[in-house]
């Protein structure tokens, strides 16, 4: 549940900067706009237009990687309860599969070693 506090805070944090930066960019085209002619206001109300939609489209991608973390972090919380499930209906199989994943790991190991001190 931490994490999925955590991630909210992010994810305001990261609003709060994507706001925080268009403001910034609205303040300066508005300065631009006031020293110009009308075309050239008419440029800066696009302008301003293209701020609001980037900000937009960065705000809802924020928000759908955030709901990716979530679901991400669901589905780790289920592959973990079914792999403990496995476990505890099936120790001795459990228990050959880890010392063969060992000695497999543990021969791997050794023979990149001795390729690397050979070569």
């Amino acid at each position: 549940m931490e994490k999925s506090t955590d991630t909210n805070t992010t994810k305001k944090g990261f609003s709060s900067g994507v706001d925080s930066a268009s403001g910034s960019i609205h303040r300066v085209i508005d300065n631009a706009a006031e020293a110009s002619s009308p075309a050239i206001k008419h440029m800066t109300a696009s302008a301003h237009e293209t701020v609001d939609k980037m900000a937009s489209g960065v705000n809802h991608a924020a928000e759908v990687i955030s709901k990716k973390g979530e679901q991400l972090q669901h589905l780790q919380q289920q592959l973990a309860e079914g792999t403990r499930n496995q476990v505890r209906s099936h120790p001795l199989v459990s228990l050959g599969v880890a010392l063969a994943g060992g000695m497999l790991f543990s021969w791997w190991l050794s023979r990149r070693t001795g390729a690397q001190n050979g070569a």
